[in-house]
């Protein structure tokens, strides 16, 4: 009884440890909380609702959250879309990080967005180098 205990505990701790953090994904999981504060209770439990209310919340969104809802789907130029993975898990009030953690296994991409990092562009013009 006592080594079930032991095996028990060991096993939550490793899978806290392993459970998407949210610095690892902190795009998507910000961008999915600010989303699904904006839900009222008669979308909440309706993933196709879900889903048409996310479109029209990408229409408002600029920088890195408006790439995030590229990623899924949730603008009109999007080639893909994977809005089934946010809604779905939304409806049964699935936190953020978990969301994250589901979308991540479908597209790392989701968790590659980052604040705060630019990139470092460089091109030449007239053959000065301009960074």
């Amino acid at each position: 009884m006592r080594a079930q205990i032991v095996l028990a505990l060991f096993v939550a701790c490793i899978s806290a440890s392993l459970a998407l953090k949210e610095e690892q994904c902190e795009v998507c999981v910000k961008t999915v909380r600010k989303f699904a504060a904006t839900l009222d209770d008669s979308i909440k439990k309706d993933p196709k609702k879900i889903e048409t209310e996310f479109k029209k919340f990408c229409k408002t969104q600029k920088n890195k959250e408006k790439s995030f809802c590229y990623n899924l789907g949730g603008l009109e130029e999007s080639a893909t879309g994977i809005l089934g993975e946010l809604s779905k898990p939304l409806s049964w009030s699935m936190p953020a990080e978990k969301v994250c953690e589901k979308l991540k296994a479908k597209d790392a991409q989701i968790c590659a967005l980052r604040y705060g990092e630019f990139s470092s562009v460089t091109c030449e013009v007239n053959d000065h180098v301009m960074t």
